[in-house]
């Protein structure tokens, strides 16, 4: 019996302690991005200042409940983008407003400058079919092209740029 009890209190103590951790290292600001649009990192999320700047190779989270997009909410339903509002999307700046974007030969061209490979899909691994934004397009202030890095990922190539205030959160890989 005494065996047993020991068991269960070393059980209880271990789950015990494993919630406390992960609500301490979500409280700290840390995530395990689990998505394929970026890799499977832990990052440290801190909030966006109203003033900050966002460059090219930040990683942002979106918060979907801030964007009124067809595409990204057809995306949901498809099962690309977390079903729920409460989920944001982890994205990495591709370009910045004033830039220049094009999407040519599976590349992804800034300001004229090849900016990394964008496979552009025709159909989804659902069979569904996917439309590419058009371009070349010159970003609007507070409009900003988003990447994944799979080159097969779903960002702006298919829902195009993103007003800046749907940005909330940055994200830095620890590791």
């Amino acid at each position: 019996m005494k065996k047993k009890f020991a068991v269960l209190y070393v059980l209880t103590t271990s789950l015990c302690l494993l919630t406390f951790a992960f609500v301490l290292f979500h409280a700290l600001g840390y995530r395990v991005n689990r998505s394929t649009s970026l890799p499977g990192h832990v990052y440290r999320i801190t909030a966006i200042g109203e003033n900050e700047s966002l460059i090219i190779g930040d990683r942002v989270l979106i918060d979907l409940s801030k964007v009124s997009n067809p595409v990204i909410k057809r995306g949901m339903e498809r099962g690309y983008v977390s079903k729920a509002w409460n989920q944001p999307m982890l994205k990495q700046i591709g370009a910045v407003p004033g830039d220049s974007v094009a999407l040519k030969d599976g590349y992804l061209f800034v300001n004229g400058e090849a900016a990394g490979k964008m496979t552009i899909a025709s159909r989804d691994s659902f069979g569904g079919e996917l439309f590419p934004w058009p371009t070349p397009i010159t970003l609007p202030p507070c409009r900003y092209w988003l990447t994944s890095e799979p080159e097969r990922g779903f960002d702006s190539r298919y829902f195009g740029p993103l007003d800046r205030n749907a940005f909330t959160h940055k994200a830095r890989p620890v590791f």
